[in-house]
């Protein structure tokens, strides 16, 4: 799934729920991903990293095992309830954007594989799915846009 589906799911989720938060939503939908990018980013070079983007099949592997730790902890449920019980303890109506960021784990389970497969209790266990690859499935990705639209029909006009 790209950064554009995270953060559309994520806006999806809050603005549901209280849609001042919407843009918020947002960015909250795509940060699990943020700090694998900057690590990643550190350790192949922006222009690599680019590349990867672009062309597809040219993923990037081999990475420094801080990378995939990286990519683990930002990945994980531990994590969302780590800042699902900061954000209700600072002010309740912020916890739904802790969901937001759940559920681009969620939807990261079935859609990744080896290594980046999503350990979805790390630190407290590496059990993970080995899933879809997007690159081979591409109807995996084909299929987000619909979804997204008729969600956000229903968003709008059920208000």
């Amino acid at each position: 799934m790209t950064f554009l589906e995270h953060g559309l799911y994520g806006g999806a989720i809050t603005y549901a729920i209280n849609p001042e938060l919407f843009w918020v939503g947002v960015i909250v939908g795509m940060l699990p991903d943020l700090p694998w990018f900057i690590a990643i980013s550190y350790v192949n070079g922006p222009k690599k990293v680019i590349q990867m983007l672009i062309h597809k099949d040219k993923f990037i592997k081999d990475n420094p095992q801080f990378v995939y730790v990286i990519y683990y902890l930002s990945h994980s449920f531990v994590t969302a309830s780590i800042l699902f019980a900061v954000l209700y303890l600072l002010q309740k109506e912020l916890a739904i954007l802790a969901i937001a960021y759940a559920f681009h784990i969620l939807c990261d389970i079935p859609l990744h594989q080896k290594p980046y497969a999503t350990r979805f209790l790390y630190p407290l266990s590496n059990f993970h799915f080995n899933g879809y690859s997007q690159r081979e499935h591409r109807w995996v990705l084909i299929a987000q846009y619909p979804i997204i639209a008729l969600i956000y029909l229903y968003l709008f006009f059920s208000k």
